[in-house]
């Protein structure tokens, strides 16, 4: 408001001052008076309805008359059950939208329309069964989005790839979740949190397209194992938390993906004892909580106590006490030395062995222990130790203690040495790996070609048809190269065939015996004894009064005829005479001889 006064020097200023005043609110009163934006009946408003609060109204849908300038709407813990389309396309500054502890159980496609600057989307204790991904598009500065506490069964394949602006998302107490899919999480590359608390999940899903995820909520679960692999791709977490989640088992190399990983709660599990060295990759790691777990104190775990006295000294709170053996009982783990035990170096069950391969092949070098407790690392020819983390292209350990190449060359050639170690010392075997160079003149086959020739048989057509095919000629390969390993494969594909001709070749002499028997009981049906038809016309014999044959007509119609038979055969049996009838003008007799 701006208020320009004009003085003189005989007008006395207040006076002067008042009267210019009182001028502009006659001039500009009733503009200010329409300028003020409406607030719903039952909301509360404030900062010129900037921010409704519909809080606790028994609404059963959105209130209509929200102000355009709302940057704050908060309808929690109403009754509504449906969003539908196009609901707030007039609130084009929304930033925050509150829908949580309602009665939601659908959201129509198009209803969070208009909304390009809503930041924060709650809808957490509702009653959605699925996610409403349809409606999330749009949203292109979404941030964060809460969908706790829903009956949400299923998070399908790209159930939030509409929103890649997400930093934050928290599906925590989905209870009856039941699938998680695989592409579940594809397209949410800034992603940062993630609540995925009890849900009842037996296995951490597919969490590889998270790269830039930072926080990782799975405590409240049912996992029982965390196998190596289960963190593949997030490179960049810095907080896991696995509490109440029923672990048991941390398998060798779990955490190794973690390489930016400080905070690691493990705690009010099942946990007995931890792999050797299993928090040796995490080098960023300074927090770990390991309390109340059932912890066995032995051999296994001396390498945790030396761990953690270098790493967090003072704080031996969180890292837990012994449960068993009894004389140990109540112990930290922290305080734990090699004098409260006697222990042995590993023991190798699966040593590694020479191998020839081509290159361009590829190959394994094996070495397995007895425990799981221990760690199994590499040393290549040129000296550089290899352990499940350090990955190369084509060559990488993986959690078993195997050394894996993808595709071998003449470089690898040379002595490979595994070496397992446990809290009292290592073990070590080497192996040889010889690479030969492929020969790119010889081309190799799996496979042998046989060459299967029918001769036709020199016969009439009648003794073609009786006959099978009778010889059969296999040409071996022309060239075939002996490559080690593929005897076995060469002999079963030659048993193989040797096989299918045979069945063949009795298929065939089955059918032609079916098909000779087949002729014969034709000939024999119809070669029974010979009879001669002769076709004679009935009014001419009956006119001439010849032959010993007995015909006797009806005088009301002479087409009728019995005819009496006779047989070339001699017999004294008699046969019923065959009677012939005929609607054409020339009445036939048929004489049966």
């Amino acid at each position: 408001m701006r208020v320009v006064m004009v003085t003189s020097p005989g007008t006395p200023f207040p006076l002067l001052w008042l009267v210019q005043l009182l001028l502009w609110f006659h001039n500009h009163g009733p503009q200010l008076t329409e300028a003020a934006p409406p607030c719903p009946s039952p909301c509360i408003c404030s900062n010129q309805a900037s921010r409704v609060i519909c809080t606790r109204r028994s609404l059963d849908q959105i209130p209509d008359s929200i102000s355009e300038n709302t940057r704050y709407l908060n309808l929690q813990e109403n009754s509504i059950q449906v969003i539908k389309s196009d609901t707030f396309k007039h609130l084009r500054h929304l930033e925050i939208l509150q829908l949580s502890k309602n009665h939601i159980r659908q959201i129509e496609v198009g209803a969070f329309n208009g909304l390009p600057n809503l930041n924060t989307l709650e809808l957490f204790d509702n009653r959605l069964t699925v996610v409403p991904s349809q409606a999330f598009e749009y949203l292109s500065k979404l941030r964060e989005l809460w969908l706790r506490n829903n009956p949400i069964e299923t998070l399908p394949a790209f159930a939030f790839h509409r929103v890649p602006s997400l930093r934050r998302l928290d599906l925590g107490e989905l209870r009856k979740l039941d699938f998680i899919s695989e592409a579940a999480f594809e397209g949410l590359i800034n992603l940062r949190f993630l609540n995925l608390g009890m849900c009842g999940l037996k296995d951490i899903p597919n969490l590889t397209p998270l790269v830039r995820l930072e926080e990782l909520e799975l405590s409240g679960n049912q996992l029982g194992i965390v196998r190596p692999g289960s963190f593949q791709g997030l490179v960049s977490l810095r907080k896991l938390w696995l509490m109440h989640s029923r672990v048991s088992v941390i398998e060798r190399n779990a955490f190794d993906d973690l390489k930016n990983l400080e905070e690691l709660n493990l705690s009010h599990n099942s946990l007995h004892s931890l792999p050797h060295d299993l928090f040796t990759p995490l080098h960023q790691l300074e927090r770990v909580h390991l309390n109340h777990n059932p912890w066995v104190c032995n051999c296994d775990v001396l390498w945790l106590s030396w761990w953690l006295k270098e790493t967090v000294p003072s704080n031996t709170t969180c890292c837990a006490r012994c449960h068993a053996p009894p004389g140990l009982k109540g112990k930290y783990i922290g305080e734990l030395d090699q004098s409260h035990f006697t222990c042995y170096a590993p023991v190798i069950v699966e040593p590694p062995t020479d191998l020839n391969v081509t290159e361009g092949m590829a190959a394994e070098l094996k070495c397995r222990t007895g425990t799981s407790m221990t760690s199994v690392n590499w040393f290549t020819p040129n000296g550089t130790l290899m352990t499940h983390g350090s990955y190369r292209v084509r060559i990488s350990v993986l959690h078993d203690g195997t050394l894996n190449f993808t595709n071998v060359t003449m470089q690898d050639t040379g002595q490979y040495t595994c070496m397992v170690t446990n809290s009292a010392g290592n073990t070590t075997a080497s192996a040889v790996l010889n690479v030969s160079a492929s020969d790119p003149s010889n081309t190799y086959s799996y496979f042998t070609t046989v060459t299967v020739e029918t001769l036709e048989p020199r016969t009439d057509e009648e003794e073609s048809a009786r006959q099978a095919p009778e010889n059969t000629v296999t040409e071996p390969p022309e060239h075939v190269t002996n490559i080690p390993g593929l005897d076995d494969v060469m002999k079963t594909t030659k048993i193989i065939i040797g096989c299918f001709v045979a069945i063949t070749f009795m298929a065939a002499v089955m059918l032609v015996v079916f098909y000779k028997l087949r002729k014969q009981h034709q000939l024999h049906k119809h070669h029974g004894p010979a009879r001669a038809i002769e076709i004679v016309n009935v009014e001419d014999e009956i006119g001439a009064g010849a032959g010993n044959t007995h015909t006797t007509c009806h005088t009301e119609d002479q087409r009728y005829c019995r005819i009496k038979s006779k047989r070339h055969f001699s017999s004294s049996k008699k046969h019923e005479p065959h009677s012939l009838s005929s609607d054409s003008k020339d009445s036939l007799k048929v004489k049966i001889m």
